[in-house]
């Protein structure tokens, strides 16, 4: 029966129901309710006292339902003349008595049940065959997530009546949902099955709105069915409510990327582009926008699993601001040795904005350093946030090289440098913490740092205004003649120093590139001077400026110079 002879057919319900019940009415307008009942009458006669009941009275003893209403054992969502009357003109009376039957019973449940025995939510099977879902909670009962009971627990000889603010309609006579539409479509027999097993069929029918991403059939046997089988209720119930938002969500409300919250609490990692909509990476939208009564479905290849059953390649694919870690992992041959189930990881993960940050020194480097790079992220054991102490080093899979990983004030650190912005996603071999920066190994000019100890002090001085002269190198990395005028001063990358300046109250220092672009100053405005690798102190009563020479800062770095004089220059080599 399609949409249109649904409609019409709900054009139709009203007059035939309002035949349902008829009987005389008692004196009274108001809807009895357990106190004022006389417990001796049965379903029907408890009915007829009220005055609110005449149109469901009138069909069903037009139908020849009556005696079972009176005789057995039943309870009753009974709509009120109201709820009747709130239904299209002539619709009762378009329909046949064997579907008006199918509707009266549509709101009878055998057996007894009053509001106090019925739970937060459950399903019950109607005496027509279908299930109605009920809810309770502080505010009443509520039927099909949107009908009302309004008097409840109206109780009788032969069991309870509880008055409705609707006439409840059965799946052939309402418009399609979730759940209808999935089921006409023909593609989705698993997924459906699935989510009858976890309970959840009536919440896609009658709850919403929702946005279902719904795996084809080809979609679960490339997972296996076996698999699916496998899973526990709560697995299944978690994995079925991750393709479910709260909400209707069209692809064209979709952005380029996004991360949406799921049911079951996790998230979802959507991207949109020319090729279409993909969902946490590798799962295609290829069949968007099915619009139901109660939300979308957008079609999907593949079966999406939550974080807990991916291992740390799964859940690094996933997010889009992983992409050019997850590039870089596969280009470098290390995807399967991450993917390995029988062992277990942490990933320090930078996301694409830390890698665009040093994309120039990437590009530099061989083969060999970018997977010792990547190796550097890794440890070769499990390590939670929680589990961490407020200090410690521990071994990498780049040939054992530590780092240093420190917690402060509920933030996690690595190195001094880069800072934890996601932490714990638990996969099934490993758990992955996002960070903010590239961790780059000693051997490229990195590594764990010194806790600011200097590795050499130098101490200039000035010549009139026309010169700086080298007075003091104490320490290890550091050379220059002594006594000579603007003499050369080298240095070594990724070592600490401290320059004193003896004419400092005339004389600002300053470090330039080979364009004469002031990278620190004495002043405080080298382009540099905040620059976290290079851990620039100023102490202005001492005349010193202390920096460690790595990355930018080494790679850039040409000169000294007196800000005030420019005859006052040295070059700088760094080795």
């Amino acid at each position: 029966m399609n949409t249109l002879i649904k409609r019409l057919s709900l054009f139709v319900i009203l007059p035939i129901f309002a035949a349902f019940f008829l009987t005389s009415c008692s004196d009274d307008d108001g809807i009895p309710t357990a106190d004022d009942t006389d417990q001796e009458l049965n379903i029907v006669e408890t009915a007829e006292e009220a005055s609110n009941f005449t149109t469901l009275l009138t069909v069903a003893t037009d139908l020849g339902l009556a005696e079972t209403l009176q005789s057995e054992e039943l309870t009753v969502f009974a709509p009120t003349d109201a709820a009747f009357d709130a239904l299209p003109d002539g619709l009762l009376d378009q329909l046949t008595d064997e579907q008006l039957t199918e509707i009266i019973l549509y709101h009878v449940l055998a057996g007894t049940v009053e509001s106090n025995q019925i739970s937060a939510q459950q399903d019950a099977v109607t005496e027509q065959g279908e299930r109605i879902l009920l809810q309770s909670n502080a505010n009443g009962v509520t039927i099909n997530g949107s009908t009302s009971v309004i008097s409840a627990d109206i109780s009788a000889s032969n069991g309870v009546i509880h008055a409705v603010d609707e006439v409840l309609l059965p799946a052939a006579f309402r418009e399609p949902g979730i759940i209808e539409t999935a089921q006409e479509n023909g593609n989705f027999t698993i997924l459906l099955g699935a989510i009858e097993d976890a309970g959840l069929t009536t919440t896609l029918q009658f709850l919403g709105d929702f946005t279902v991403f719904a795996p084809s059939d080809a979609a679960f046997e490339d997972l296996g069915i076996e698999t699916v089988e496998s899973l526990t209720d709560d697995q299944l119930t978690d994995v079925l409510t991750y393709h479910v938002l709260d909400g209707e969500v069209p692809s064209t409300a979709l952005q380029p990327e996004q991360t949406v919250t799921a049911l079951n609490g996790s998230d979802l990692f959507i991207t949109l582009d020319n090729d279409g909509v993909s969902v946490n990476g590798t799962g295609s939208v290829f069949l968007a926008d099915v619009e139901t009564r109660n939300g979308v479905i957008h079609a999907v290849d593949q079966v999406l699993l939550p974080d807990a059953f991916g291992n740390v390649v799964d859940n690094a694919v996933k997010r889009y601001e992983l992409s050019t870690l997850v590039d870089l992992v596969t280009q470098q041959n290390l995807a399967g040795i991450l993917a390995d189930a029988d062992a277990e990881y942490t990933v320090f993960a930078p996301t694409n904005a830390a890698f665009e940050a040093i994309s120039s020194t990437l590009e530099t480097l061989t083969s060999d350093q970018v997977t010792n790079t990547l190796l550097y992220h890794v440890l070769a054991t499990a390590v939670e946030s929680g589990d961490l102490a407020q200090s410690q080093q521990v071994m990498t899979l780049n040939n054992d090289e530590e780092i240093l990983i420190e917690v402060s004030e509920g933030v996690v650190s690595i190195n001094g440098d880069a800072t934890v912005q996601i932490a714990d996603i638990v996969g099934t071999n490993g758990v992955i913490h996002i960070i903010d920066a590239v961790l780059i190994p000693e051997a490229l000019g990195g590594g764990i740092p010194t806790d600011g100890e200097v590795s050499a002090n130098i101490t200039i001085d000035n010549v009139g205004t026309s010169a700086w002269n080298i007075d003091e190198i104490d320490g290890e990395g550091a050379s220059g003649d002594i006594g000579v005028d603007n003499a050369t001063l080298t240095l070594e990358e990724g070592l600490r120093y401290t320059i004193t300046n003896l004419g400092a109250a005339n004389h600002p220092f300053q470090l330039l590139d080979s364009n004469d672009n002031v990278l620190i100053a004495a002043g405080g405005s080298g382009s540099l001077q905040d620059d976290a690798d290079a851990n620039v102190v100023l102490d202005d009563e001492e005349g010193t400026i202390s920096f460690t020479l790595t990355g930018a800062l080494a790679d850039q770095v040409a000169a000294y110079i007196c800000e005030f004089h420019p005859s006052m220059v040295g070059d700088i080599v760094v080795n």
